[in-house]
C-alpha cells in the first residue's frame, strides 16, 4: 500500500476501531478528509485490538496511532498520512484542584511540558502540543 486511498479498495482487508471509540473517530475523520469510504472486515473495541489483527496477519491493514506503530517495532509497517488528510486525538493535561498531592501533580505536568518530557513523548511518536 502506498496511500490511505488504498484502504478503500475491496481487495484490501482492513481492521478499524469501533466508531464510538477515539481511534474509530479519528479514522472516520481521516477518511472524510481524503474523500473515501472504507469497508472494514472487522471493527475492534480499541486500538490495541486493531494492531493485534494486523500483527497476526488477519487483515492487510489497520488504522492505529503512530505511537502504536512505534511500540510494535518490526512487527508492522507504518505509513505516513499527509498532514492535510490526517486527524489526531487530543490528550489534555491538568492538575486537579482538590488533589492532596498538588506539588507532585504540578511537578508531573511541568515535566511533561518541559523539553525533557517533550523529548520522551516525541520518541514515543507523540507530536508537540
Amino acid at each position: 500500500m502506498t496511500s490511505v486511498n488504498d484502504l478503500a479498495k475491496s481487495s484490501v482487508k482492513v481492521a478499524l476501531c469501533q466508531p464510538q471509540v477515539p481511534c474509530g473517530v479519528v479514522a472516520a475523520e481521516v477518511f472524510k478528509n481524503v474523500g473515501i469510504t472504507v469497508k472494514p472486515v472487522t471493527l475492534q473495541p480499541d486500538v490495541k485490538s486493531v494492531l493485534t489483527q494486523v500483527e497476526l496477519g488477519n487483515v492487510d491493514a489497520g488504522v492505529v496511532y503512530v505511537t502504536d506503530v512505534k511500540a510494535a517495532g518490526s512487527k508492522v509497517k507504518g505509513m505516513t498520512i499527509p498532514a492535510g488528510q490526517n486527524a489526531s486525538t487530543l490528550y489534555p493535561i491538568a492538575t486537579i484542584s482538590s488533589s492532596k498531592e498538588m506539588s507532585i501533580a504540578q511537578a508531573f505536568v511541568a515535566y511533561v511540558l518541559s523539553p525533557a518530557g517533550q523529548q520522551v513523548l516525541a520518541a514515543a511518536g507523540f507530536e508537540k502540543p
